[in-house]
């Protein structure tokens, strides 16, 4: 066997929010015979699949995973034209450095965003009207219920991407390996109002909202136009006045209230019971029902 399997690995370090438990397996993949080679282990010994990238964008439970994690750790990238080929496991900042250094930008929107390509992907992350789905051209995946297992490639309406989703967010059953991308425009941003405190990411998912009064009040107090059909999540937590509120080591960040943070060791329970308390009041307030943008792991 070409794959290491540990046991009783503590994951809380192995995430961008430094919480979580132990997972009773535990294995990284390089290439993608080692990513089957690890799906076939689980098989064989009736174990659960978490599939772990950058660690951003998850909670994990205080008391692990009964499984096995495969972090994937495959990170190759190249260049062929106005395409870039990577791996699923290369970071999102990487990403976007080298499309920067090849002339091809039009992924700088992602710039300061934790975790990998993959993770990226199954999510459609996305930030100032920017989106995964935008870029990508085709991926490649694994469907864990194939036998033998087989690398297959997905492209256009295929990825169903979706708000914050796409078909591998959707089927638990699909593993994202690689990916390609198209970058065409020359932009210049940067996110400078993102916590740098240990955290998942964004939180809530931004709410469909269709009230005229909420709407006019937004536009109002942020002296701006609503784009789509939906307003930010951080706003309404941040017009409840809730920033910095806090329950145990979990914490509304300061600096952006789509943010909950890791102060002091905060438990996987601290975050669920302050994620409950913003949604609470912000459907008590506004009528609106938060949803978590981040996905629970073993719980």
């Amino acid at each position: 066997m070409n794959i290491k399997i540990l046991e009783n690995v503590i994951l809380a370090p192995q995430t961008t929010f430094k919480i979580g438990g132990v997972a009773k397996f535990f294995t990284e993949v390089f290439n993608d015979d080692e990513v089957i080679e690890a799906v076939n282990y689980a098989r064989e010994n009736n174990l659960e699949i978490f599939i772990l990238g950058g660690g951003s964008n998850v909670l994990i439970s205080d008391k692990g995973f009964d499984g096995l994690v495969i972090k994937i750790k495959n990170s190759e990238i190249e260049i062929n034209g106005c395409e870039i080929k990577c791996e699923a496991g290369v970071s999102l900042m990487n990403l976007v450095n080298f499309s920067v250094a090849n002339n091809l930008v039009g992924i700088e929107w992602a710039a300061g965003i934790p975790g990998t390509v993959g993770g990226a992907i199954r999510g459609n992350a996305g930030a100032f009207g920017g989106e995964m789905k935008d870029a990508v051209v085709e991926i490649k995946i694994l469907d864990i219920t194939e036998n033998p297992l087989k690398i297959k490639y997905c492209k256009g309406e295929e990825c169903k991407f979706n708000y914050r989703s796409s078909v591998v967010k959707e089927n638990k059953n699909i593993i994202l390996i690689g990916a390609e991308k198209m970058v065409e425009e020359i932009v210049s941003k940067r996110k400078q109002n993102h916590p740098t405190d240990p955290s998942a990411g964004s939180f809530f998912k931004n709410p469909i909202v269709n009230n005229t009064g909420i709407i006019e009040k937004f536009e109002h107090d942020m002296e701006m136009k609503m784009r789509g059909d939906t307003l930010p999540a951080g706003w309404f937590i941040d017009d409840l006045g809730l920033k910095g509120k806090k329950i145990g080591g979990a914490q509304v960040s300061e600096k952006h209230a789509n943010f909950i943070i890791n102060t002091e060791n905060a438990s996987a329970e601290d975050v669920i019971i302050l994620s409950s308390f913003l949604k609470q009041k912000v459907r008590d307030s506004y009528g609106i029902q938060l949803e978590e943008e981040i996905n629970r792991i073993g719980f």
